[in-house]
C-alpha cells in the first residue's frame, strides 16, 4: 500500500513537471512548479521525455495491482482465521475475491465481506474504520477514472484540447485529490487490516 501511494506521488509529480515543461516550451515562460520541473527533467535524462509519463502511469498500474493484491490475499487469510476462531461469517469465501468483479455490485459487495470479517473477528462497531476506508477506496476509483477522462478530452484532438479547462488551474487540484486520496486509502487500508489482524491475534470482543 505504501508503495502505491509512493508511486502516485511520483506519478502527480511528473505529470506536473511534464505540463511545466509543456507551457515553458510553448510560452518560453518560466516553470512555476520548479520541484516538479527539476523532477521531470532529471527522469527525462533517463529516458526520452515522451515516455516519462507513460512510464509513471504503467508504474502506478503495476503498483495499484499489487497493493490491491496484497489486500484481497490478506482479507482472504482474515477469514479463514475468523471461521477457525468460530466466528460467525455471512458471506462465503468465494466473495472475497469474487465480489470485487461482479459489476455494480462490486460497489457494495467487498465493504460488506470487510464488514462482515471484522464482526466475526470479535471487533465492536466502530473499532475498525471500514466505512471510511470504503468511501475512500470509491473516492479513489472516481477520481482516477475522471483523471483518465480528462486526460482524453484535454489531448491532442480532444474536444477540451486548448481550451479554458485545459489549463493548470483545472489539472494540477484534479490531480493533487487523486493523490491525496491514494495516500488517504493506502493510510485507511492498513489501519483496517492491522486492526483486524490485532483482533484475532488476541480474539475476543474489544471494548
Amino acid at each position: 500500500m505504501i508503495l502505491w501511494a509512493v508511486l502516485d506521488v511520483l506519478r502527480t509529480i511528473l505529470a506536473v513537471g511534464h505540463y511545466e515543461n509543456r507551457i515553458e516550451v510553448v510560452t518560453h515562460g518560466n516553470v512555476d512548479v520548479l520541484p516538479a520541473g527539476l523532477a521531470y527533467v532529471i527522469v527525462s535524462e533517463l529516458m526520452p521525455r515522451d515516455a516519462v509519463t507513460v512510464a509513471a502511469d504503467r508504474l502506478w498500474i503495476l503498483g495499484a495491482l499489487v497493493a490491491a493484491a496484497a489486500f484481497v490475499a490478506w482479507l482472504h487469510q482474515a477469514r479463514r482465521t475468523a471461521g477457525r476462531l468460530g466466528g460467525a461469517l455471512t458471506w462465503a469465501p468465494g466473495w472475497v475475491v469474487g465480489g470485487w468483479f461482479v459489476p455494480v455490485a462490486n460497489l457494495v459487495i467487498p465493504y460488506l465481506v470487510v464488514r462482515d470479517v471484522r464482526r466475526a473477528s470479535g471487533l465492536a462497531a466502530g473499532l475498525a474504520p471500514v466505512g471510511r476506508w470504503w468511501v475512500s477506496v470509491l473516492g479513489t476509483v472516481f477520481l482516477y477514472l475522471l483523471s483518465r477522462l480528462y486526460a482524453v478530452v484535454t489531448s491532442h484532438g480532444g474536444r477540451l484540447h486548448e481550451t479554458a479547462l485545459d489549463t493548470r488551474t483545472a489539472a494540477y487540484p484534479l490531480w493533487t485529490v487523486g493523490t491525496v486520496m491514494v495516500v488517504v486509502t493506502a493510510v485507511l487500508s492498513i489501519r483496517v487490516a492491522r486492526r483486524i489482524s490485532e483482533a484475532q491475534d488476541g480474539f475476543g470482543p474489544q471494548t
